[in-house]
């Protein structure tokens, strides 16, 4: 019994040490559908792609320099913070923009059926379709959180998730949205150079046009790494 205390002891402090230095992981998805817009997925994407290859760690912001490695790092209360992206859409086929351009999905949706597999979703226009939309509704109610771009908040506008709210999207559908969706508080950000983005609630946050899905993904990766 007296050699087995010890061992134990240590295993336990194993276990803790073990469990502190784990590395946390947030998932993202950008989804994709026949007809997106290439722009709403690949400015969020890319924005993300680069603090997942932590290209930041190599930039000297005061020195304006890149390729002096720097101990920056993405970090919250909780210690290190990975992020990382796919593109994502309900089949592994190469799917078309609307511009014509074709990507193939890094994830198929189908395979999820609980909607439990991404901490954030990104859903630019052009993707709202039934199995998207169904997709999108238990990943909400899964806890998960929900960055648009564009005219992509009808998305969320369509299943009541920001009645109530205020919200943002292309201010060249602010109108029709306002006739749409009554009951929610839509922002026109167009003259607005300070503000590109809405957190309508604590888990969904609504962007102006097209780059303005940069701005977002900006503004959610300050608040993950600090």
């Amino acid at each position: 019994t007296s050699t087995r205390f010890p061992f134990c002891l240590l295993l336990l402090v194993f276990t803790i040490c073990n469990a502190s230095t784990e590395l946390r992981v947030k998932k993202v998805g950008v989804v994709i559908a026949p007809g997106f817009e290439l722009l709403d997925a690949l400015g969020p994407y890319e924005t993300l792609k680069e603090v997942q290859n932590q290209y930041y760690s190599n930039i000297d912001i005061a020195k304006r320099t890149w390729g002096t490695p720097t101990r920056t790092k993405c970090t919250d209360e909780h210690g290190d913070l990975q992020i990382t992206v796919e593109l994502v859409g309900h089949t592994d086929a190469s799917v078309k923009s609307s511009s014509g351009v074709a990507m193939a999905p890094e994830f198929d949706l189908s395979l999820d059926p609980d909607g439990t597999q991404f901490d954030l979703l990104v859903v630019g226009a052009g993707v709202e379709t039934r199995e998207v939309t169904d997709y999108v509704k238990r990943h909400h109610e899964s806890g998960g959180s929900l960055l648009t771009v564009c005219t992509g908040a009808s998305l969320p506008a369509d299943l009541g998730l920001l009645d109530g709210h205020e919200a943002t999207t292309n201010s060249l559908f602010l109108d029709e949205f306002r006739t749409r969706f009554p009951s929610v508080t839509w922002v026109d950000l167009a003259d607005d150079t300070q503000r590109r983005f809405v957190r309508s609630t604590p888990s969904l946050t609504t962007t102006a046009g097209i780059t303005a899905g940069i701005d977002g993904t900006l503004g959610l990766v300050a608040e993950w790494c600090g």
